[in-house]
């Protein structure tokens, strides 16, 4: 049994990694600030920023596997993460419910 992989199966596999985690991390934030800064209903804004959430997750997997270099895309998906939350944190209601 052979355990080792060669080069272009761990680049697929940490293209894989990148489109499922960071994709799915990267459209649940970004449709929660769009969920908090939506100005209706609060009701109407997560419907919104949920059916936004099912269009950006695909492209951010098109877009792992499209990028030539796949460590300068994490890097980038990882900084537009940690602006996304810090965004969230700043727009986030008062409370837990609020």
């Amino acid at each position: 049994m052979r355990l080792a992989l060669n080069s272009y199966q761990l680049e697929v596999l940490f293209r894989s990694l990148l489109a499922i985690i960071g994709g799915f991390v990267f459209s649940l934030l970004l449709s929660l600030l769009i969920s908090f800064i939506l100005p209706i209903e609060k009701m109407h804004a997560v419907a919104w920023s949920t059916m936004l959430f099912f269009v950006v997750l695909p492209a951010v997997v098109m877009w792992s596997f499209g990028i030539a270099n796949y460590k300068s895309g994490a890097l980038y998906l990882v900084s537009s993460v940690f602006i996304l939350s810090g965004l969230c944190w700043l727009f986030a209601p008062v409370g837990v419910f609020a």
